[in-house]
This record gives C-alpha cells, structure tokens and sequence, in this order.
C-alpha cells in the first residue's frame, strides 16, 4: 500500500520514501514503525504502545526506541519541510503531524514507479551479465518479447494520455449546480442572534442572542411546531449555546462572569419542555482557549477543543465525567488555529471537525472512534475560516458551506461522494444547523461591528470612552504615526471595497493607500507597528511581511520573509532593522534583520513569545515569564495572569496587557503594583500614545437574525 505523506511519497512494498528526484531507503523497523504512525496520524503514540505494536515485545531499551525515532524522523526531514514531520510530545510520545493520503498505483509517480527504464538507465553490470549467461536465440526471444510488452506499455500511456486530455478540456462532469432557496427569518429578538443549534430529533432549535449595546449572551430554546421559545438562564452569569447532547433533550450552555473571570460548562434539562429542568455543571472552562463542545449520549464524556500551547493550535480532546480525567483524540496539529468545532455523528461512531490552518484554506475530517481512521471530507478553496457544517441524518455525510457554495459530502460504502451547489440568492452563513437533506438553519458571517475606542483615565475612578471612526463592516486596527503636518492616525478599512490604510488628521478622513497585493484585489492587512521616527508602518498584508512609507505612500514588499512563519515583529529604535520572532518547527526563532544591508542576525540568549515596542522605539520580549528590555537585558517578572494575557503594549513605566475578552490591567514596573479594569467591549488590539491615551480596537456584535433556508433537488 502506497501513501502521501506530506511531501513524500512512501512506496511499502519496496519500503522507500520518494519525492522528486529524492529516494531513501527504510529499513523493515522503519517500515513497521512509520506503518503503526500512519495508522494513527495526529494522534499521540505512547512508548510502551510503539513496544507491544511494532518491536512486540514486554520490554526495549529506551535508548533503541531514541535511536529508531531519530533515525524515522531524519529520513522524513525534507528541504521544503521546516517543520517535523515527526513530533516528540514531552512524557507523551511522538505524533505523524500529517495526514497520510492512501494512494492508488495511479497516484504514484512516475519516478517512483519506473517499471521499464530506458537504455540509459541500465547499469552497465546488468548488461555484462546478460551478456555473458544468455544465448543468442533467447536473448533475441527475450527482445522480442520485451519490445512486444513496451509497445503494450506506450499504446496504453497514449491512451491514458488522450483520455486524460480529453476529460480536461471536456466540460466537467461534476458541474456546479444553481439553485434558488427560499429564506425566512426564524428568530425575532431585539439584539445579535447566533450560533444555530438543531436538537437530534430535529424537534428545536437552540441559538445565542446577544444585546447589541452591551454584548451580554442570552440562551434560546423553540419548539418549531409551535414555535414555543424559553430563554435559559443560570443565576450569577451569562451564557451562550454551545450544543445538544447527542440525541438527548438537553442543551449544553457556555456560562461566563466576564467581571470575575469565570467560565463553566453547564447541561440543562430540557425533556419536559418548556419547563426548564436541573443544570448540572460539568466541567469549568477557560474563556480564552475552550472552544465548541458536546456531551455524547451516555453523558460520559464532554468532547471540547482547546489551546494547551498558543502557537500549537487547539487539539480535541475527550474529558471523562466521572474519572474527571482528560484525554486526547486529536492532538494539537503545531499550527493556528487546529482543530475546531467537533461535532458527534448520529450513531455516535464518528466526529467531525474543521482543521484550521492560520492564511490558508480550512478542512472538514472525520474520525471513527472505532477504527481510529481519520478522512479529509472537504477542502475549502478560499482562505476563510468557517463553521458552517452539520451532519446528515444517519450518519449519511456532511454539508458544508464556504461562501454561498453548499457542499453535500455523501459517503457510499468506502467513497466519498460531493456536489457542489451554488445559492442564490447570495448568502455567508457562518453557523449551519442541518434540519434535513434540504433545510437548515444559518447564521450570517460578520457578525461584529468594529469600531476604534479612545480611552482617557481608563484605571481612574472616572474613565472616559470616546468612539472614533466607527463602522459596520471594517476591521480596524489603529497606529499613531507623524507627518509633515503632524500627528496623525493610519488605520485599517475596508470601507473603500478592499482593504486599505486610511489617514485620520486635524479632524479629516482620507484613504491614504490604494494598492492591489500580487494583482489581487481581496486581501487582508494587519499587525501595524510604527517606527520610533513614526515615518513607517509595518503590516501583515496576507501572510507576508511588508511596511508602509508615509512620506511617499509606497508600500514596500520584503521577500526575505516570504513564506515564513512570522509571528511577530517590531521596529529596531533605529529604524534601519526589524526584530521578528519566527516558527522554525516546534520553537521560536529570535532574529533581527538589517534592510539596509539585507543581513540576518539571530539571538539564542532570549526566548520570546511576544515583541512589542514603547513610544519612543524601546524594545522588549515577553517570554514565558519575564519582561525583558532588549538593549540592556533588564527584566521583569510577569504577575500570573499577565503571562496568559493575549495583547500587550508599553509606555513608560507601565506594562499593559488584556484577555482580549474585556479585562485591561497595567503593571507598574518599578513598585510591582498591578491594576485592572473591566471594559464593555472585546478589545482586539490597543496602542498606548506619548499622554497615554489608549486606543482599542473594538467589537460588538451587530443586530441579525436566524435564518431558515430550503430548496428543491
């Protein structure tokens, strides 16, 4: 059996690897153990598993398994492939960090699968022996026979050639269907109506409503025969739907206290309704990195993804209720976002999940709890996240929406079947509650409203809030630059029909930059971080590396950083270098490039998780536990929930730090002292200007509603 393993090739029966002009040979250990890794992909293999499976024995050296390891994980390093294919987890085990692809004999390359070489490709030792063990009237035989075999081999090659070229240029057989839906709206509440939730028996439908003013989460429940709707509330918080339990009439609520920082997950009773039974609690969670989760039938176990590591993506895992134990089924992936949005199959035999991959196209997979197979359902073709899959009924397949493109993934015996419809008219849901092969209910995309927030005195006893520059549709993200006329703010709009820097001075709004990135049109900025002279931005446009001068509005690409994992950056104080943290593999890579002379410099003395910069251009890493100002090596110790925080910013003696969810705090750094405040918006970003105003960049949700869709086949 033949796989794809990122980018190799693995050919078992002659037990090498393949890619391109590149060849290695396995070892039968290696074959064994890379075999029990496919059989397990993105799952966490313990050693004593690796002894019983693959050495099946009671007992190996752990210095042979170190040795095997290594060896497996050398043969898989590739020049294209920075990170392992391979991972080692700490006092867990290792992982295949990809999805092996099963392949047929036609998948194989070529190179790979060479069964008649040409002349040239003949050793010359194989000619000699030829020569000197056959005799002439054979050895014509022979050529004969093998000349009768290599016409066979190119009349077929043409064939499949002429075929091939036939059904590229023919009209594809799997065309995209148009189809009219008719919509109506199924919620009617004053606020943000979300997150659409569809019972097993498809009798309710549970969503989220969110107050447009102040962002608290309410919980329905309606009955759709009659449309009857309870509202679920838990005395002490907020909550917000997360899920049914499996083919069970109870709901699984989200409950926050945002003011004391308290996340738990909750299942209400709902099988008298609409009296509202007993809640329990089941498990507490962490607001920052617990995402979607569902309890399964027995009420056993509650499946969750969540962030153990911020730069390892979110893994799913299993939490046993009454061993009150964790487990791993999905192990984080190594990239942003990962694993997100699981959803338990009809029988409860399967879950389904998205793979999250930060600047490029989501996945939907599915994972058989009884064989331990994992299948890609549906790639995305566009790099925008979404959440919009359901099952069908019966465990039949999945659809899946990207854009207003419905895909029904229907699963035939071993295939996989899947059309493609096109909606009309044009709809983004961001949430999908399959109700039936031909109905379900949908939450739009864009749900929040950004907006920039000054604030003034945020830590006094009378902070005040001034909203700047607000909108419906962009995202902002604001910097403090100076021009020839002065102070100045450059922002991030879409507002013109693409995403542009806007310049805001004296009172007046202007577009500042009108470009298009790589002949497109449809792109994304982010991260602005200003120079210390304020003179040049440096942006995210995409996933790539670029800054922005003021003075001549020219944005300026840097191909050094072209396909790398830049996860951070700031300005040197001279304004003649950037300092960036780098993915290299399962670490931070620290370094400073030189524009001037194009050099790179990397620093092994600090690690970083996070740069920022102050006003006046001094630059500091946050590690895991310290503040560390980068031109003299002076640290700080980091309060403990400074060190889960998610922004950062500095000015002064003051180091400012959020949740990203409504907590701001500051620490003094010269007496230890650490303040915090409570906001009324998610702050998504924020910069600290020379007087110490601060400037968020906030959310709130919009006014919408549920909307119901159906359509005829």
């Amino acid at each position: 059996m033949n796989y794809q393993i990122g980018p190799w090739q693995f050919i078992s029966n002659r037990c090498v690897i393949t890619s391109n002009h590149l060849e290695r040979e396995l070892d039968p250990l290696l074959v064994k153990l890379l075999l029990h890794f496919i059989d397990k992909p993105q799952q966490i293999v313990s050693r004593q598993e690796l002894i019983e499976s693959v050495w099946q024995q009671s007992f190996v050296d752990d210095n042979a398994i170190n040795r095997a390891i290594s060896e497996l994980r050398k043969q898989l390093a590739h020049p294209i492939e920075k990170a392992p294919l391979l991972k080692t987890h700490y006092r867990k085990g290792y992982s295949l960090t990809v999805i092996p692809e099963r392949l047929t004999q036609v998948n194989v390359s070529k190179e790979s699968t060479n069964i008649f070489p040409d002349s040239t490709g003949i050793s010359a030792k194989n000619e000699e022996v030829a020569t000197a063990t056959i005799s002439q009237p054979v050895q014509r035989k022979n050529s004969k026979k093998f000349l009768i075999y290599s016409l066979f081999v190119i009349i077929c090659l043409c064939f499949l050639i002429w075929f091939g070229l036939f059904f590229i240029n023919a009209p594809s057989s799997e065309k995209i269907k148009q189809i009219t839906v008719n919509k109506v709206a199924s919620t009617w509440n004053i606020g943000s109506e979300v997150h659409p939730e569809m019972s097993s028996d498809k009798q309710y439908l549970a969503y989220t409503n969110v107050e447009p003013e102040n962002d608290v989460m309410h919980a329905f429940v309606k009955r759709l025969s009659d449309q009857r709707e309870v509202e679920i509330t838990y005395p002490g918080f907020q909550v917000s739907i997360l899920s049914w339990q499996l083919n069970q009439r109870s709901v699984l609520l989200q409950a926050t206290n945002l003011k004391q920082q308290k996340c738990e997950m909750v299942l209400v009773d709902l099988s008298q309704f609409p009296v509202i039974g007993e809640a329990t609690l089941i498990k507490k969670c962490d607001l920052r990195y617990t995402g979607y989760a569902q309890v399964d039938e027995s009420g056993e176990h509650i499946y969750y993804t969540e962030y153990k590591n911020e730069h390892e993506g979110s893994g799913l895992y299993k939490y046993d209720l009454e061993l009150k134990k964790e487990f791993i089924v999905i192990p984080p992936p190594g990239v942003m976002y990962g694993v997100i949005m699981p959803r338990l199959s009809h029988s409860g035999s399967k879950i389904a999940y998205v793979l999250s991959q930060k600047g490029k196209p989501f996945s939907v997979f599915s994972y058989n709890f009884e064989t331990h197979e994992t299948k890609r359902l549906f790639k995305a073709k566009k790099s925008v996240i979404s959440f919009a899959f359901d099952w069908l009924a019966d465990d039949k397949g999945v659809i899946v929406f990207e854009g207003s493109e419905l895909s029904t993934i229907v699963f035939d015996k071993n295939n996989i079947i899947k059309r493609t419809l096109t909606v009309t008219p044009a709809i983004s849901p961001y949430y999908i509650a399959v109700q039936s092969a031909n109905s379900l209910f949908y939450s739009a995309n864009k749900t929040q409203a950004f907006s920039l927030i000054k604030a003034t005195n945020l830590f006094s006893d009378a902070p005040e809030y001034e909203a700047l520059y607000k909108s419906d549709e962009d995202d902002y993200i604001i910097a403090e630059v100076i021009n020839e006329k002065g102070p100045a703010h450059i922002f991030v709009s879409e507002r013109s029909g693409s995403s542009q820097l806007w310049l805001s001075q004296n009172g007046l709004t202007k577009q500042l930059s009108n470009f298009t990135y790589e002949g497109k049109s449809n792109f994304a900025i982010g991260g602005l971080r200003v120079s210390s002279k304020q003179d040049r931005v440096l942006l995210r446009v995409n996933s790539d590396i670029a800054f922005f001068d003021v003075m001549s509005n020219k944005l300026y690409t840097i191909a050094e950083f072209k396909g790398r994992k830049i996860l951070n950056y700031v300005w040197s104080k001279d304004n003649e270098s950037i300092i960036y943290l780098e993915r290299s593999g399962s670490e931070n890579l620290f370094g400073q490039f030189n524009l001037l002379t194009r050099d790179t410099t990397i620093f092994e003395d600090i690690k970083a998780n996070k740069l920022i910069s102050g006003a006046d251009g001094t630059n500091y890493a946050i590690t895991n536990n310290q503040l560390i100002k980068l031109s003299n090596k002076q640290n700080w110790e980091l309060p403990k929930d400074a060190r889960q925080a998610q922004i950062f910013a500095i000015n002064g003696n003051y180091l400012y730090y959020s949740d990203a969810i409504s907590r701001v705090a500051r620490l003094n750094l010269e007496d230890k002292t650490v303040q915090d405040v409570h906001v009324d918006f998610k702050p998504i970003a924020f910069f600290i200007s020379d007087n110490n105003h601060i400037f968020f960049t906030a959310s709130k949700y919009k006014d919408m509603q549920i909307i119901q869709i159906s359509w005829n086949d």
